[in-house]
């Protein structure tokens, strides 16, 4: 068994496009062409076979690729979670591109479970903020147009549990972001395409156990995006929780000292063992 090391192209049957724009400003990425995976792997004396997929935030216009990404990774790690931080595309391509991106980082992860002895029945997906939208649309949208020439389309897209961090749920109204919508859908979307990407109507009997967290005066997000989802999560799965703190802090991802909010990760932590989602040996 080999596990990559490098970054794995989410779409290794298409070629690369040329000149790729990417660029880091910021420490956070830009203008994604060439979309991949990133491999975090645990030690295998502690790795129990669990794997997720981090979509990192940053309004689909950049990425924030270590607060919400690589340090993430890192933590899960040593949890014995396999981690694919994704390099999702973002404005300069939008929906339904940034979805399908998604929705393939499942698919090449449960494809190669085996190889990589992973369990195809443990394959997760953590966002932040836009990431979170991102995140909740490949739960709720699982099954969103299945490409018929795509050789991995009858691989199941759909995440065994979920971890979203102060989500963008919405793209209505006043609690939407509108920096998010606008990067999305652009300038002036349909408004049946925006009522579609708000996921608070996408949620349904199959939603999977899903942790949530959010500041309850977060200043970018309004807490009602994590409320109206939970709302809805929680009338078919009961093994999900919703955690709120007393914190008007954005994307405070994987940042010490900032009060209680940074402790979300050991509410995580006791969340998946509950859960048997990860976190036990073999």
């Amino acid at each position: 068994m080999i596990k990559p090391q490098a970054p794995l192209h989410l779409w290794p049957e298409k070629p690369l496009v040329a000149p790729d724009r990417e660029e880091i400003k910021d420490q956070r990425v830009h203008s994604v062409d060439n979309p991949s995976l990133i491999p975090f792997w645990p030690e295998a004396e502690i790795a129990n076979g669990a794997s997720t997929l981090i979509f990192p935030g940053g309004g689909y216009m950049r990425l924030s690729m270590d607060n919400e990404g690589a340090d993430l990774a890192r933590w899960l790690n040593t949890r014995g979670i396999a981690a694919f931080v994704v390099k999702y595309r973002l404005k300069e391509y939008g929906f339904p591109a940034t979805l399908l991106d998604g929705l393939r980082a499942v698919r090449l992860v449960r494809d190669n479970a085996a190889a990589w002895n992973l369990n195809p029945n443990k394959v997760g997906v953590v966002g932040f903020s836009a990431g979170g939208h991102l995140a909740a649309s490949v739960v709720t949208r699982s099954d969103f147009a299945v490409d018929e020439t795509d050789p991995l389309r009858h691989v199941s897209a759909r995440p065994d549990f979920a971890v979203l961090g102060y989500p963008v749920i919405t793209l209505e109204g006043e609690n939407s972001h509108a920096g998010t919508r606008k990067n999305y859908l652009g300038g002036h979307p349909d408004q049946t395409l925006v009522r579609e990407n708000s996921l608070q109507y996408q949620v349904k009997q199959d939603t999977p156990p899903i942790f949530m967290f959010h500041g309850i005066a977060d200043e970018t997000v309004p807490i009602a995006n994590s409320l109206m989802f939970f709302n809805e999560v929680q009338k078919f799965n009961k093994q999900s929780e919703l955690h709120i703190y007393q914190s008007n802090i954005h994307g405070v991802g994987m940042v010490q000292g900032q009060g209680t909010i940074s402790s979300w990760t050991q509410a995580l932590e006791l969340w998946m063992k509950q859960n048997k989602l990860c976190c036990e040996l073999k």
